[in-house]
């Protein structure tokens, strides 16, 4: 990979942007990488690759050592004299740490370069290409089919918590990361669906962890900082547990990290001085706040880390496994037929290029009229959901208006990223809320079903009901994790408690003050009716940041009809228009988004699915001012015609006159 640094004049080594052990500089013409192995006083030593080729040992605080390996490289007496000369001075400069540390920015600045060159729809990656990539107008379809794409055998269904799992990797580039907890049996997918969110990002932003102890970073660390401090930097990253069940320690050591308690941790180490041979006390320090996504087949058992986390679970239908079915044994016959996406690259150079921002969300407190605020875990949800938002603000960065504040850029949410976010928070925010995760919650909702079958709520009956209508489960999964939940959040209660003679099998009911308590939850249309009863109070509480924002970089055709609604607002300039379109009016939300991925995840049986994808949804307060612009337009038009003839009624004339008042700026919209 490149230098960490600029070559001067004067001789330097670098630290490598690929790993913090290995060193790089020229000797006689010679590409130098030096890995480093073990030090003792008097000895450094590492392995060499020179030009590429191993070499093995050397220890460069030897002039025999190093003597041996320049007559392995070269021939001539001159050359052999300055290359022994320049590895005398790199294992000084190694020994006393004045190296040429690898930055953050040398590490994403030599990742970029490697992802560049790369062929696909697009042409070469480069930064004009990945502007026009995340300039799209439905980017979120085209991730999703990137990322279905991934691997060789493609990922199936199951669009929601993909595109969730997504977002939650991208919010570790948010000022309020997320964490994620995903719940499944074994073999339901839940490692699959992370991993294949995951392709998405290229590998210096993901950290996985198949299993990890109490100081599983501990000496993972990117840098030593000038008291010899070592710094692991997990800030803009995501790290992922593959087996939280085996990591308990870990979890709860990071937990001040995981809440945004504080963002740095740090252990008081004894290790041995590498030159002295001395026992020296060191800082390990993890610093930043990284996302957090864990995979376990418990349920969990803390209320404190189910406040802290979304909670997922794969989707296991009978439709989507036999679907996964067909497609491995497809794949098996005709390889040719599955190929790994072109613009996979693409996307992960995308990912990598997305700037920081603070983001800035004028809509915000419309959700005070609906959002729940009954107890204090509502105090987390809310930051779980303006946390979703801010994910989809900052991937449609390009998409999105900026504003300057005292030297500081915010990025503006759009409606449509509030309406999007609060969409995919329906889905997964019940089980955060009720503590129930989504595929008990479709326990729950199957022996609601049968309830109104008027079927027995025995555990034979709901195994059996289960195979036909959702997905198999097997009896000990039901008597020990789906049921005992429901209980414990007073969702069903024993209704018999069977055994003994005559007893009958244990039967259980719904409780009744609870039934259907979140059937209709939804927070999308909520949003959306309250937007059509605030806009203009919107447009006018935060006209100072709708005057002062930038036009975002990559805008979407303004049609007739959105000059008039855009119109009836407030907007009134077409220069203004740049700004106000990109954050009032939809471009997946509309009539001819239907069929995309969002209407997709709506699922038909929405009874909101129609009126969230209208398009003009938002700004139903205005529908009477839109029609006044356009009754007037008309009357422009008659006055006009009427003007050339001479079979309109005078007073027709008069009164056509009399009304043809509209401004003139209402045609620069």
């Amino acid at each position: 990979m490149g230098l960490a640094g600029i070559m001067t004049s004067d001789f330097a080594v670098h630290q490598s942007t690929d790993s913090s052990s290995d060193f790089l500089f020229d000797a006689a013409e010679l590409t130098m990488r030096l890995t480093f192995l073990s030090s003792t006083k008097g000895r450094m030593e590492f392995s060499c690759e020179v030009n590429g080729e191993p070499k093995g040992k050397v220890n460069v605080l030897s002039q025999h050592s190093i003597a041996r390996l320049s007559k392995s490289c070269l021939d001539d007496a001159d050359r052999i004299a300055e290359f022994t000369a320049t590895m005398l001075k790199a294992g000084v400069i190694l020994r006393e740490g004045t190296y040429v540390v690898a930055t953050q920015e040398n590490k994403v600045d030599a990742e970029v370069d490697s992802l560049t060159g790369e062929d696909s729809t697009y042409g070469e990656i480069e930064p004009t290409t990945i502007g026009k990539f995340l300039g799209e107008r439905f980017l979120l379809d085209r991730i999703n089919e990137i990322l279905h794409e991934s691997r060789e055998t493609p990922f199936v269904g199951d669009d929601a918590n993909l595109l969730l799992t997504f977002l939650v990797f991208l919010s570790c580039k948010t000022d309020n990361p997320l964490n994620l907890e995903m719940i499944g049996q074994s073999a339901s997918g839940k490692t699959y669906m992370t991993l294949t969110a995951r392709n998405g990002f290229p590998k210096s932003m993901i950290m996985v962890l198949a299993g990890a102890s109490k100081e599983a970073l501990k000496y993972d660390y990117d840098e030593v900082d000038e008291d010899g401090n070592f710094i692991v930097n997990v800030d803009g990253r995501c790290i992922v547990v593959l087996e939280k069940d085996e990591s308990f320690a870990f979890i709860r050591k990071m937990k001040p990290i995981m809440s945004g308690d504080d963002t740095e941790l740090v252990w008081k180490t004894p290790i041995k001085n590498e030159l002295s041979g001395e026992i020296e006390t060191r800082d390990f320090i993890i610093r930043g706040r990284p996302s957090f996504i864990t995979l376990t087949t418990r349920n969990p058992n803390e209320q404190e880390q189910i406040t802290r986390q979304l909670i997922m679970t794969p989707d296991t239908t009978v439709e989507k496994v036999g679907e996964v079915v067909r497609n491995a044994l497809l794949a098996k016959a005709r390889p040719e037929k599955f190929a790994v996406h072109p613009d996979l690259k693409m996307l992960q150079a995308s990912m990598l290029s997305l700037k920081r921002y603070k983001v800035r969300n004028i809509f915000a407190p419309l959700m005070v009229n609906f959002f729940p605020a009954r107890n204090a875990q509502h105090q987390r949800d809310i930051g779980k959901v303006l946390s979703i938002i801010d994910a989809l603000t900052l991937l449609h960065q390009g998409q999105r208006p900026v504003q300057r504040i005292n030297g500081e850029e915010y990025l503006l949410s759009s409606v449509e990223d509030n309406v999007i976010g609060l969409m995919l928070c329906d889905l997964v925010l019940r089980a955060s809320l009720s503590g129930v995760p989504d595929d008990t919650w479709t326990v729950y909702q199957q022996m609601s079903a049968m309830t109104d079958a008027k079927r027995p709520l025995s555990e034979d009956n709901i195994l059996q009901w289960l195979g036909i209508h959702a997905f198999t489960i097997t009896k000990n999964a039901l008597k020990e994790k789906h049921l005992p939940t429901l209980e414990d959040a007073g969702l069903i209660e024993t209704a018999r408690r069977g055994g003994g003679r005559g007893g009958g099998k244990k039967t259980y009911k719904l409780v009744k003050s609870r039934v259907g308590l979140m059937d209709d939850y939804a927070l999308s249309p909520l949003f959306v009716e309250t937007a059509a009863a605030n806009l203009t109070t919107i447009t006018s509480d935060f006209s100072d940041v709708l005057s002062t924002a930038d036009a975002p970089a990559y805008g979407h055709p303004l049609k007739s009809k959105d000059s008039l609604l855009l119109r009836s607002i407030g907007c009134l300039t077409k220069e203004a228009s740049k700004v106000w379109r990109a954050l009032f009016l939809p471009s997946y939300l509309r009539p001819a988004g239907k069929g995309t991925l969002l209407w997709e995840i709506v699922g038909k049986d929405s009874k909101h699915r129609d009126s969230l994808f209208k398009g003009d949804a938002w700004f139903k307060e205005t529908t009477g001012a839109t029609d006044a612009l356009s009754k007037r337009r008309e009357v422009k038009q008659a006055i006009k015609t009427a003007s050339q003839s001479t079979t309109l009624d005078s007073d027709d004339l008069w009164e056509a006159m009399m009304n043809a008042h509209l401004d003139d700026m209402e045609d620069n919209v």
